[in-house]
């Protein structure tokens, strides 16, 4: 008799609590927060934030799972990359959680990796492309292809290879992935089914040659964009490896880099540099003018940022960012490209 009327009661409370809080998703949009502002025309929008589980679930739903001491078991801690299928599908390495899929569709969040037979431990960068993840995995220093669903393809690299791979990429012009290692200093290029191709770098400061890269990106006509962090510049290369440019210098003023982490393009081939010490992402044409930036410190408070880190755009010009401090993924719209 206790324990229905303690379930009784338990659906008075949740009634009551659904007529005060409303079903309305932590993600709606209460504000319109839009670069530039007004009155200049809007170009980058702010969409939503991605933290766990409860991101799927109405205040309602929250404050139920309260009750019954059910909570969202997934959960960002240490987010480090991201990419997404542009179909839906978030995919989030966390070095402290694995591999976390934040899916739009079904509206559930999972972790990737239960039936892979080689370690996961410490993933990093983290790239989409021919209906595949390309997961670099600091643990056995090796990148891990898989199916979306988490299913085990092939690994690319000996074990070892890469000691700390910070970030991949995948060229779909070519159908390679690009892997970025900065114990090594080297960008390394690779078939999807794990055949080396081509190695570019070593360490230094002149071209050609890097200081700790952090972050690669490949454009449509398959040229390969490096973030060079700690000499502070991009550093251009064409398909073969052959290099074609640098820019950027050392600075605390917008245009500059501090400590410049990830790096993506856009649709229109616009270059996006996140840098963790401006607490922003700078966007910049193929002339290396600054357009645009994006971002301002927050703790987590509102929707800046807090150490940002990685950086994705996908198809539809969707813009991702791992606010690793804030531990959170940062989801902006871009408007008009120029």
């Amino acid at each position: 008799m206790k324990d229905i009327l303690k379930k009784i009661l338990l659906v008075v409370i949740i009634i009551g609590a659904n007529s005060f809080y409303g079903c309305g998703s932590k993600n709606i949009q209460k504000e319109d927060i839009a670069w530039p502002s007004p009155p200049d025309e809007p170009r980058i929008r702010y969409i939503k934030t991605y933290e766990s589980e409860d991101d799927f679930l109405s205040k309602f739903g929250i404050f139920a799972q309260s009750l019954t001491g059910k909570g969202g078991t997934i959960s960002l801690s240490r987010p480090f990359d991201v990419c997404s299928d542009g179909k839906g599908r978030i995919f989030v390495t966390d070095v402290a959680q694995g591999i976390i899929v934040f899916d739009e569709n079904q509206k559930k969040v999972l972790a990737l990796g239960e039936n892979i037979p080689v370690p996961l431990g410490n993933p990093l960068g983290i790239a989409y492309g021919d209906n595949k993840l390309f997961v670099g995995i600091a643990e056995i220093g090796q990148v891990v292809a898989m199916t979306p669903e988490g299913k085990f393809l092939n690994l690319i690299g000996k074990s070892g290879s890469f000691p700390n791979p910070v970030d991949v990429d995948y060229d779909k012009l070519n159908k390679r992935v690009v892997v970025v290692d900065n114990k090594n200093h080297q960008v390394y290029i690779y078939s999807e089914g794990g055949d080396s191709l081509l190695t570019i770098g070593k360490r230094g400061d002149a071209d050609a040659e890097f200081n700790y890269p952090q972050s690669v990106a490949v454009d449509t006509a398959g040229n390969i964009y490096v973030v060079d962090a700690f000499n502070f510049r991009i550093q251009e290369f064409d398909s073969h490896g052959k290099f074609i440019r640098k820019y950027g210098q050392q600075g605390n003023v917008f245009g500059t880099f501090a400590r410049p982490k990830g790096i993506a393009l856009d649709m229109y081939q616009n270059i996006y540099v996140v840098d963790a010490m401006h607490q922003n992402f700078q966007i910049f044409n193929q002339n290396f003018e600054l357009l645009l930036f994006v971002g301002k410190f927050s703790n987590k408070d509102n929707w800046g940022f807090q150490n940002p880190i990685g950086i994705s755009v996908d198809q539809n010009n969707t813009i991702y960012v791992a606010d690793q401090l804030n531990q959170r993924i940062q989801v902006f719209q871009l408007l008009k490209p120029d």
